[in-house]
């Protein structure tokens, strides 16, 4: 690489000042990569407190982790703060699980492996009772379980990359999915034909797997693991 020429100069009125480029030293950050940090968690729900914690503190790893969560259920875009409003609003997380399923991980992994497939993943939301929670976060969701609240659109998992429309269906707790959306191996429901989808329907267990629980409760029940 050639080095840039240097010029001595010894008459004032052969040159001027045009920039000025201001050098800072920045401290060193030390980050935990996610994928690191989630290997660190048990089979089952870790919960966090949200009150616990000072949410400004983003060098502790888990307060990271927790403003990614929230963030995810705030969705900070124009697109979702106008379904908030028009939906009045939403409950407000009092605490947040990481769910580690290793056996759900795995099928999932496989799926999103397979390059001869276009595969795009988003978050989705999924509110139930909490009564719920412990057998969804062992097993995951059964597509083929007989429905709740019935099936419109087909047999499947119903999610919303929506959180006001799943609170419709529970007001004490929510899970946070991540979806393989493969074409042709799932269906949407889009209000305005484009974006965020109100709902999505898979009927492959191994398209998705639960990462995260949010609880609106003072009190939850026990922890599974």
């Amino acid at each position: 690489m050639n080095q840039p020429a240097k010029y001595r100069v010894y008459d004032p009125s052969q040159f001027h000042f045009q920039y000025l480029v201001q050098l800072t030293l920045k401290p060193k950050v030390v980050n935990i990569p996610e994928a690191d940090l989630m290997s660190n968690f048990s089979e089952g729900e870790t919960r966090y407190k949200l009150t616990d914690y000072d949410m400004r503190n983003v060098s502790d790893p888990i307060v990271e982790l927790l403003q990614k969560v929230i963030g995810i259920y705030d969705g900070a875009c124009s697109k979702r703060s106008a379904y908030h409003q028009a939906m009045g609003g939403k409950p407000l997380a009092k605490f947040v699980g990481v769910v580690r399923n290793k056996s759900c991980e795995k099928s999932y992994n496989i799926k999103i492996a397979d390059r001869s497939q276009k595969t795009y993943e988003v978050f989705a939301f999924h509110a139930t009772a909490k009564e719920n929670i412990g057998s969804i976060i062992k097993t995951n969701l059964d597509p083929n379980r007989k429905a709740v609240h019935g099936r419109r659109f087909g047999n499947g998992c119903y999610f919303s990359e929506y959180p006001e429309f799943s609170a419709r269906y529970g007001k004490e707790c929510m899970i946070i999915f991540k979806l393989a959306l493969i074409e042709g191996k799932y269906k949407k429901v889009q209000p305005d034909g484009s974006g965020f989808c109100e709902q999505l329907i898979l009927n492959d267990a191994a398209l998705f797997k639960p990462v995260y629980v949010l609880w609106f409760i003072d009190n939850p029940p026990p922890k599974s693991t």
